[in-house]
Parts: C-alpha cells; structure tokens; sequence
C-alpha cells in the first residue's frame, strides 16, 4: 500500500478521452507520422489581435496582481451587458462570477448545489467531462439516453420520466451541443423548461458554443423563459467563439445566492482568474464590431458543408447537418456491424491504419458513432475524409 493512498474520490475518476486522443495523436506526429486530426475542441484560428493587445496591455500597465476572487468588478459589469447584448438575459454583476473557464464554472456550479448522493441528469451526447465533473462535487452522474431520431433534443415527456424515475435534483443541458451540433428551438426550452419547474430542479446550462450558429438558428437560454432565470446556472464566454481556450477564462451566471456561494468555494479553492486574461475579456464583452467573428462564422460553415457532403457520400456513414459549435456526429453503426467492431475499436484503428484522429461516440454516451470536428483547416478535411473513405472500404 503506497504511503499516501489515493482517495476513492479520486480513483473514480478517468482521464479526459478527447485530450487522451490529442496527446496520442501529437506523439504519433512527432515520430514522424502524417495524422490529420478531427478531434480538436478548439477552434484553430487565433485569438483575435484586439484581444491579444489587451492581454499584452494589461501586463505593460502592471495589471499583473490579485483581484478580487469572483472577478474584476469591472469584467462583470461587461459581461453583464454582454449577457444582455447577445442573449437577452438581465444579470447585475453581483449574478457573474468570472472563472478560469467551462470547467471551473460547471465544477464550482455543481459544488455549490449538490450534496452528497445528489443524482443529476445528464441527456446524451454530452461532453465526456460532465459525469466526472459531477463526481468531483460529490454527486451522482445519470445518463439518459440519446435520441439522434429526435435530432437529439429530449422531449419533455422522456425527461419527466427519467426525473420522476431517478428523484434527480437538477439536469445538465448543453445547446448548442457538443458533440451532435444540435439546437434546441424555443418550443423545445419551454417544454423541458417546464418539466424542471414541475420537479423543482434546477438547471445547468453550458451554453458556450452560443454565438457559433448557422442558417439562421437561434440559441435560446433557459434563463431567457419566465420561471427559468431562478432555477438556471449558465456557462458562457468567449473561449470557442474567440479562441481563448489557453487563456482561462469564462463566465457563470447565477441567482445571487448561488453566485456568492460559488465566489465563496473559488476563493478557498482556486482564487482569481489570470488577471491578464480578464482585462483581455473586457474586450470580448466590449465588442460591437461582429466583423471578425462574422468571418469565422462563415469559414466554419464552409467546412460544415463540405464535410457533411463529403462524409454522407461514403457508403455505410450518415451524418446530419449540425445547426451550432464546429463538430458533426457520424453514424457509423453499419459499418461496425459490417466489420464486427465498435465505435472504439473503428477510431483506434483509424488512427493507426488511417492515420486520422477522430473521437469515438461512447465517450459521449452515443455508442455507434464517432465525433468530427470541423476546426480544422479545409485542406485537413479533405485529407481526413479521402482517408476515412479508404478506411471504411478496406473494412
């Protein structure tokens, strides 16, 4: 027995699949080989230069020092408005907490509501991090099955059930979803919205694909609905749509007794987010020239296209045109049954014999599936899917 065990806490918990698969796939470039990734979750455009002068500003200025636990007063005041601006949602900063991005917000979100044993739903595909994340804050992670014959939206008749089946005390939403795309219509929150009201759950909503949507999809939050703003925790900010995952930053919004809880937890457990990147997200919040993101925006729904088309042509493989964020779910339960292997075993050997990294669908609960991510460059998609036809033929 080693003379520090590890605690049962912490023997629960699995390492990240998608940084797993990253990690391998590096290794293999560095020894040479040629692997075309489609498994990032991160955009591959850089941080627009208005926010990295801000970055470099705030470290000239001497902005280099402790700020108060739960944020700059200032950064939540903008984002504040940015909440208001972008999703009509009325937060006074006192409801905004400011955290070293998704994952500390959703940890510290959980934390703050979950007792010991509490069971939280979670409706499939969901990123692989949400069930660990609720073991961590002492709760109990409980799936429900994906539904991609409904597009992947639950309906509130299958989510009362799994409430009324589990005594669940809250439920993790994610729209737009990673890894399906997918987007919930304002008739669709209403519905689930009403379900939670009717089980007096609460709700986490990790919404921080918002601002990535095509062919004129809206995003509506729970918090937006009458009865939905008490009972909502909202994750946001400007990582994947400004290409600020490394700089740590993010926003939870919250009912003010929630809110103060978390600043309480953070400030034991963490303390402030990197000064310099709140001074750099004033500027995200600030922003009213969408020009650049406008740009991106239709990049991405280029490659959204292409590899749509491109992938629905291979024999044994469907894909649905995702509404948001920059990832799209590939049915491949045809071709395992076909070959005899799953949707693991298809991406492991992807990876080796096709030298294309990808995501398998059980990561998200979505076994028979595999997750492709349109964050890379059009020269890589097409690389990848000639690669992945000639894949799936020689099984």
């Amino acid at each position: 027995m080693p003379a520090i065990p590890v605690s049962a806490r912490a023997r629960a918990i699995s390492d990240s699949v998608t940084l797993a698969i990253q990690a391998r796939a590096k290794a293999m470039r560095a020894e040479g080989v040629d692997v075309v990734s489609l498994g990032a979750g991160e955009p591959d455009f850089d941080t627009p230069e208005n926010i990295q002068d801000a970055g470099v500003q705030a470290i000239r200025d001497g902005h280099t020092r402790y700020t108060a636990v739960s944020g700059m007063p200032e950064l939540r005041t903008a984002a504040a408005k940015w909440f208001n601006r972008h999703f009509d949602l009325d937060y006074s900063k006192e409801e905004i907490i400011v955290t070293a991005g998704a994952k500390p917000a959703l940890s510290l979100g959980l934390t703050a509501v979950l007792n010991d044993g509490d069971r939280v739903l979670l409706p499939a595909p969901f990123w692989p991090s949400y069930p660990d994340i609720v073991r961590i804050a002492g709760g109990v992670p409980v799936p429900l099955e994906a539904v991609p014959e409904q597009g992947f939206v639950h309906t509130p008749d299958q989510l009362a059930k799994a409430f009324a089946e589990t005594g669940a005390k809250g439920v993790m939403f994610n729209y737009p979803n990673n890894p399906s795309g997918a987007i919930a219509t304002r008739e669709q929150v209403e519905g689930l919205l009403k379900v939670c009201i009717d089980h007096n759950a609460w709700i986490v909503s990790d919404e921080i694909y918002a601002r990535l949507l095509y062919d004129g999809a809206k995003h509506v939050s729970f918090a937006a609905l009458d009865g939905g703003k008490e009972r909502t925790m909202i994750v946001n900010g400007g990582t994947k749509s400004h290409s600020m995952t490394g700089w740590r930053v993010g926003f939870l919004a919250a009912p003010k007794e929630i809110a103060a809880a978390v600043g309480r937890i953070q400030g034991q457990a963490i303390g402030n987010t990197c000064t310099i990147s709140q001074h750099a997200a004033i500027t995200v919040c600030e922003e009213t020239d969408n020009t650049e993101l406008e740009r991106r925006l239709e990049t991405y729904d280029g490659r959204r296209r292409l590899m749509v088309e491109r992938v629905s042509a291979i024999d044994g493989l469907a894909v649905n045109l995702p509404q948001g964020a920059f990832y799209a779910m590939v049915d491949c339960r045809p071709v395992c049954q076909r070959a005899g292997i799953n949707d693991i075993e298809f991406c492991e050997r992807l990876l080796i014999e096709g030298k294309v990294a990808t995501v398998p669908g059980t990561a998200f609960e979505l076994p028979g599936f595999l997750r492709l991510s349109y964050a890379a460059s059009t020269d890589a998609i097409e690389t990848a899917i000639d690669r992945l036809g000639t894949f799936v033929k020689s099984l």
